[in-house]
């Protein structure tokens, strides 16, 4: 014998739910799903252009143009025990007499204006050893700046 909802709630039991019907919507639902969803994944096709490689060839030393990319780095390093001389090194392929001199005269004559490698904003990066006294690492700030050189850092070692 089947009760009614109002008679089942007076007999003390709870509401009694037909989950047929649920159960056929949850499963409609599941199906729709399934049929709607891609589950491939997406698949592109990027095109690749790659250097002919032989076996046993020395690799192209690295374009200056494409060093440029990257902050131009000067390392400033003692020479001699006194600390009253200092070498200049710019890191890449670069030219550069190993002094200050040599260094304000490399970018004097690389940025825009009157050379043709360095734009005056390019990132100059200055990284002196512990060593090398103070004096050297202003001069070599000051001859970036009179290269016409405006983003000019230091870099001390921590």
């Amino acid at each position: 014998m089947r009760l009614h909802a109002r008679e089942a709630r007076r007999a003390g039991g709870g509401l009694v739910l037909n989950m047929a019907p649920l159960i056929d919507v949850v499963f409609l639902l599941l199906m729709y799903f399934m049929v709607a969803t891609d589950f491939s994944p997406a698949e592109e096709v990027f095109r690749l252009d790659l250097p002919a490689s032989v076996v046993g060839s020395q690799p192209d030393p690295p374009d200056p143009l494409d060093l440029l990319e990257e902050p131009l780095r000067v390392r400033l390093t003692a020479a001699g025990s006194s600390g009253q001389a200092v070498r200049v090194q710019v890191e890449g392929p670069w030219d550069v007499t190993p002094s200050i001199k040599g260094l304000g005269d490399f970018l004097a004559g690389s940025v825009i204006p009157q050379g043709t490698l360095l734009v005056a904003e390019h990132p100059i990066i200055i990284d002196p050893t512990p060593s090398v006294s103070w004096e050297h690492v202003v001069a070599a700030f000051n001859a970036a700046v009179a290269a016409g050189c405006t983003n000019v850092t230091l870099e001390t070692a921590s």
